[in-house]
């Protein structure tokens, strides 16, 4: 039976639940939508099924959430490229009438158009019979409304909403590259298996990597999950999707989003506040606090110009790797990374952020000689450090070969400025000179929306973390 909810909750339901209002903007915004793609369909003699999928169809989505998802299923009898190509070129049609558009890009080309505030995105699709029909990423979508619609109860829509506001001000909603959280239909799919949000919670606080949920009750489970490892080998967590067993729901989901879920479910049964769904508003950023903050640490920026459009996934994951390479580099020469993020505006500007233990390092250097049992690499390490006249090397009591050398860098700024080429190296970026800054001397350059992001960086512990030690 599902735990009911506590005062805390049904106050944040009043502010996240739409209004009739909202609810009458969507309808209105569709009804447009459909005749005005239902004319194209007709003009063309093309027969084809305009529905609406996504959060909206669920009933699950936020107040002051302006996205719809619109699919259009064309016959099952066409090609993939049929689909690409003369279904695509209807919904662009559709979108010249309907209002601005823009051409959007993942596993095939779909439009969004903005009606009234609304994010529409026009989607083509396959009308299919069942999953196991399905050619294109695209086409589980409508069998996944199905199922939400057929197993979440009227009442456990709210408790999805919950779980979502929750997710998003602890930073871990949303299955993007950027994000590597929890998409809106894991959320849904959680609170089918767990019968509710403080159930969820409650589960939670016991996840074991990796985690393994049974949603749908399937039988023989642990075959389906070893089928899933041996797909979607490292996932921290494995929720098989009751429309097609094959695809692992939490893929996208990071160890990092994982745990944060788990620790803040327990902080938050322990200790319930409203804040972990609201964040306190701590108004502008305080340079002269932020300055302070850092004193006696080293922060480095790499700053990088985006010179084209990217869908964001693009944008955000070669980022990523740009940052891993750019902390390896510095770890390969005795820079010790503690912690690094990535922040763009997604139009002109990138920036990674990289904390190390310091930003220059006194002479000498120890380093480490091979084996003594390599002989050959032996040999060249004393003739490398004999030619540089180094302290050593020597054999200390462990029988390690060990010696005090002059570094090649001891200024972490000038190595990443030098050694550009080894972590600027992924296809949108390589070829770029970074420009390479530390941050207490780059705060008064830095736009609003990026000092927010380096505050955070630079606090480090989230915000909800102050509420479970109360």
């Amino acid at each position: 039976m599902t735990e009911p909810l506590i005062s805390i909750e049904r106050r944040v339901l009043e502010q996240i639940k739409p209004k009739k209002s909202e609810y009458d903007l969507m309808r209105r915004v569709f009804d447009k939508v459909r005749r005005t793609i239902s004319s194209i369909l007709d003009k063309y003699g093309v027969e084809a099924e305009i529905t609406l999928q996504g959060s909206i169809a669920h009933d699950t989505w936020l107040s002051g959430e302006r996205d719809m998802d619109v699919f259009v299923l064309f016959p099952k009898t066409w090609s993939v490229d049929e689909l690409k190509g003369k279904g695509f070129k209807i919904l662009l049609e559709a979108a010249e009438k309907l209002d601005k558009y823009t051409i959007r890009y993942a596993e095939h080309p779909y439009v969004r158009v903005i009606i009234d505030g609304v994010e529409v995105d026009l989607v083509p699709a396959f009308k299919l019979d069942d999953p196991s029909e399905i050619r294109t990423a695209v086409d589980r979508t409508p069998f996944h409304t199905k199922y939400v619609r057929d197993h979440l109860r009227d009442e456990l829509k709210d408790h999805v909403r919950l779980l979502k506001k929750f997710l998003k001000s602890l930073g871990i909603y949303g299955a993007e590259i950027k994000t590597r959280g929890f998409s809106g239909y894991l959320c849904e799919l959680l609170i089918i298996a767990y019968d509710g949000f403080r159930d969820l919670l409650r589960g939670a606080r016991h996840w074991k990597l990796p985690v393994k949920i049974n949603v749908s009750g399937h039988n023989e489970f642990d075959d389906v999950f070893s089928m899933l490892v041996k797909r979607y080998p490292g996932c921290p967590m494995y929720v098989p999707d009751p429309v097609d067993l094959r695809r692992n729901v939490a893929a996208a989901v990071s160890l990092k989003s994982v745990i944060t879920m788990k620790i803040a479910s327990y902080c938050y049964l322990m200790n319930p506040r409203i804040e972990y769904f609201f964040p306190p508003d701590k108004g502008g950023v305080d340079k002269d606090l932020l300055r302070e903050q850092i004193r006696r640490r080293c922060i480095i920026l790499i700053i990088l110009p985006v010179k084209e459009q990217l869908p964001p996934d693009v944008l955000w994951g070669e980022l990523q790797r740009i940052a891993d390479r750019a902390s390896k580099v510095l770890k390969n020469f005795d820079f010790m990374p503690f912690d690094q993020d990535v922040w763009t505006d997604e139009k002109e500007l990138a920036i990674i952020a990289v904390e190390i233990d310091e930003c220059s390092k006194p002479y000498p250097r120890l380093y480490y000689g091979p084996s003594p049992y390599s002989l050959k690499r032996v040999h060249s390490f004393i003739r490398s450090h004999v030619t540089r006249n180094s302290f050593g090397p020597w054999i200390n009591d462990k029988g390690e070969l060990m010696s005090l050398s002059t570094r090649r860098y001891s200024d972490a700024k000038k190595l990443l400025v030098e050694r550009a080429k080894e972590y600027i190296v992924t296809p949108h970026f390589k070829g770029l000179q970074p420009r390479v800054e530390l941050l207490d001397e780059y705060i008064d350059e830095l736009r609003e929306d990026a000092l927010y992001w380096l505050e955070s960086f630079v606090r480090k512990r989230p915000y909800w973390m102050d509420y479970c030690i109360e």
